[in-house]
């Protein structure tokens, strides 16, 4: 299901990018595959199955994996970008066996206070797998809704029009789609340039895309 070579050789391919522009990157972190029975042991304490496309990616990428870079620099300008891309700073994946109940512990703190299922916004809260914690403190997730299963969703805590935004239609795709722009956010006001207008999950095809991937010099 997925080519741990290249989605890895796409995030070095940024890390070496930054660090030649100037900018500040943290060493790629690829920990070994998990085993079984840690999924196991983490699929029991959490009381449900991880949806197929995140189970396999612990077993054929990484039990653990970590990728920042930045291009802010308060003193200089590192890279010109257009006023649709001016808000680009950084880009980020983290996402592990060993973060899940982490993150999954934030994500039910806010169902303590969004607990209302049939308001609209606390529902996005329901019924999710957080996997990532992003730089303001909001939360990327797994829906685990029947009618909208394996979706990885934007959780926001405060209230951001993209709450709830479906940034993928599966786990596979968001690596996929997100890994060839360099993982570019993760708060939802720096990849929501990539969404076609907001019309389409994260789309490393689109315009933007092009614009972007040129500018940085990976096109």
């Amino acid at each position: 299901m997925y080519n741990k070579n290249e989605i890895l050789d796409r995030l070095n391919s940024f890390k070496n990018r930054v660090d030649e522009l100037g900018g500040i990157t943290r060493e790629l972190v690829c920990k070994e595959i998990a085993k079984e029975e840690d999924i196991l042991k983490l699929e029991r304490d959490l009381g449900y199955k991880l949806p197929i496309e995140f189970r396999q990616a612990l077993k054929e990428l990484s039990s653990h994996i970590a990728f920042f870079w930045s291009i802010y620099n308060e003193e200089k300008e590192l890279i010109s970008l257009p006023s649709e891309l001016v808000e680009i700073f950084c880009g980020e994946l983290y996402f592990g066996i060993d973060l899940v109940p982490v993150f999954e512990e934030i994500r039910l703190g806010w169902i303590d206070i969004y607990h209302d299922y049939d308001n609209p916004y606390d529902r996005v809260f329901h019924n999710k797998l957080a996997f990532q914690e992003v730089g303001n403190g909001d939360l990327l997730a797994i829906d685990l809704e029947k009618e909208s299963y394996g979706r990885v969703i934007y959780l926001s805590h405060d209230g951001s029009d993209l709450h709830g935004y479906v940034m993928a239609n599966s786990f596979a795709e968001f690596l996929e789609e997100y890994t060839k722009l360099g993982c570019v956010g993760g708060e939802d006001w720096q990849w929501e340039v990539f969404t076609n207008h907001q019309t389409t999950p994260i789309d490393s095809t689109c315009e933007n895309a092009k614009k972007w991937l040129e500018i940085i010099g990976l096109y």
